[in-house]
């Protein structure tokens, strides 16, 4: 092979190389975009139905979709069983978008219900309601970290379900007040009256 030659050679060696090289990061990029799109675009909406006991089992709290989410409301109702009884005390319509996100149910029938299905920053981030179905409270995300006196950064980098627990509410043993951590600080949340505060 003569030098002129080899140099085309060479040079045509190179131009495949740099074209497969930037055929391949395209195909790369392609499939970055993709699986981007897809999980950006992918929707998991919550079961069809779901159930929440309190800690004794007698009052029963469910969430139900009556057209598969196509409203994005849930249909709610407390019951509460008394051996193989069951009955209903009350039934509405809930304001989260395809219900709420976390369901606490205390013995006392008082039913608390925390953040949207959908991961965003909540008018209805704390909703409360009396065992008779009454709305005792209901606090957004603004209402929690402006209570909470820190920033929302704060909040944020303490959250660990959700955007602002730190942890699941834990009800206390007379199923009189919920305790959240949030924000490096503590909320307490009395079931009686809603009344919603904070302490270190």
């Amino acid at each position: 092979m003569s030098l002129p030659d080899a140099l085309y050679e060479d040079v045509r060696r190179r131009r495949f190389l740099c074209s497969a090289i930037l055929v391949g990061a395209g195909l790369t990029s392609a499939r970055a975009v993709g699986v981007k799109l897809v999980v950006a675009d992918r929707i998991v909406l919550p079961p069809d139905s779901r159930e929440f006991r309190s800690a004794s089992g007698n009052y029963v709290f469910t969430l139900v979709t009556v057209d598969h989410w196509k409203s994005r409301l849930a249909l709610a109702e407390l019951s509460v069983q008394s051996g193989a009884k069951s009955t209903s005390l009350w039934q509405k319509m809930l304001p989260q978008e395809q219900g709420p996100r976390h369901v606490l149910v205390a013995d006392s029938g008082a039913v608390l219900l925390t953040d949207e299905w959908i991961n965003v920053p909540s008018r209805h981030a704390l909703l409360l309601f009396a065992p008779d179905g009454r709305e005792l409270a209901r606090y957004g995300i603004d209402d929690i970290v402006r209570l909470l006196g820190v920033s929302r950064r704060t909040v944020a980098d303490h959250g660990r379900l959700g955007l602002w627990m730190s942890a699941a509410p834990v009800v206390s043993s007379n199923a009189s007040v919920v305790t959240i951590p949030s924000g490096g600080r503590k909320l307490t949340l009395h079931l009686v009256d809603g009344q919603l505060t904070v302490s270190d």
